[in-house]
């Protein structure tokens, strides 16, 4: 992979395409599984979302996933989900953090879980850094019900977060940890440019933020590409406000993104609304490419609605997408 060999995408084809291919997308027997929002029934055993935009069937991810990190996942088809409800009973809240802990690594939860993930098509996570014993939450997820299943056709999705709010090690010890998931899937790093140039720092025993911070576009470049090359995954991306970057073995892409406020940026459900398109994307085995605008057309539509909206909605958001690029800086790049 040369250092340089990034290739700028026309946004444009890319978005009169998936035009098309929203405006005829027919429903799927797949099952995406979801936080629901803090206004909802706290009984999650009863959420049923019906049938989103994308033609997938919505439900309530039980808490017992929630609590163990995982922000979201896609089932191949329909399955009974009240032994996790009833796992979901059984977490402590009260009490220190080793009680849930213990509870969620048990061979209990791993054993009920190992048959439910071999019917799953995309595991999303929460950001690493974020979450208290996470690097234990999924490495005994890990080993104790995804490696039993042998299962190879996994879509896993991590966020790292921000990883100087973390000592090195344990820095080293998550990524150590979220490799092995390639071992039984596809692995995604997701980062916005803020944290890959922390991870950078981190991975190369940089301590001073000032130093790294408004450097060029080359510059930046070549730091995301040394995160790739160090962590061995199957896809980088890195992220701004104006553009989007994906690393693979195969291949560099920048694809310039649509701007969007900064609040909608950085809101609390700014990344499930990308998960969600990027993971319907991947399930209906569009190319990484598309998989990348879905979840960045499903993130810029919610977010600018505040709250769902229908398939014409994200279809008026592609418009609003293509009549924004005549803006952008970037658009001589590609010309």
């Amino acid at each position: 992979m040369e250092t340089l060999n990034l290739e700028i995408l026309n946004p444009g084809p890319i978005l009169n395409d998936m035009r098309g291919q929203l405006q005829s997308l027919g429903a799927l027997p797949h099952y995406y599984l979801r936080r629901p929002t803090p206004s909802g029934s706290p009984d999650f055993s009863i959420w049923d979302f019906g049938v989103n935009p994308l033609g997938v069937r919505e439900s309530a991810l039980p808490e017992v996933l929630q609590v163990m990190g995982v922000r979201s996942l896609t089932l191949n088809t329909a399955q009974d989900l009240s032994p996790l409800h009833r796992l979901s009973a059984g977490i402590p809240h009260t009490g220190n953090d080793q009680d849930k802990l213990g509870y969620l690594t048990s061979d209990a939860i791993t054993r009920i879980l190992q048959p439910f993930l071999m019917n799953c098509r995309t595991i999303a996570f929460h950001d690493w850094a974020g979450l208290s014993g996470a690097s234990e939450l999924w490495s005994s997820l890990l080993l104790g019900a995804i490696k039993p299943v042998g299962t190879q056709d996994i879509e896993f999705i991590f966020y790292f977060g921000d990883p100087l709010t973390r000592r090195s090690f344990q820095v080293e010890e998550a990524i150590d940890i979220i490799t092995e998931f390639s071992e039984y899937g596809q692995v995604t790093i997701a980062l916005d440019e803020e944290e890959a140039i922390k991870l950078w720092m981190v991975l190369n025993g940089v301590h001073k933020y000032d130093s790294v911070v408004n450097q060029t576009f080359p510059d930046l470049k070549r730091k995301f590409i040394s995160i790739f090359r160090t962590i061995n995954i199957d896809r980088l991306l890195v992220y701004s406000a104006t553009q989007a970057m994906l690393f693979t073995r195969h291949t560099q892409l920048l694809l310039a993104r649509k701007k969007v406020a900064s609040s909608f940026e950085i809101a609390p459900e700014a990344r499930e609304h990308f998960i969600e398109g990027f993971c319907i994307g991947l399930v209906r085995q569009m190319d990484i490419v598309r998989c990348l605008a879905l979840g960045l057309i499903v993130f810029g539509s919610r977010t600018e609605k505040r709250s769902n909206v229908a398939r014409q909605g994200l279809v008026d958001y592609i418009d609003q997408w293509v009549d924004d690029l005549q803006q952008q800086e970037i658009m001589y790049l590609y010309q």
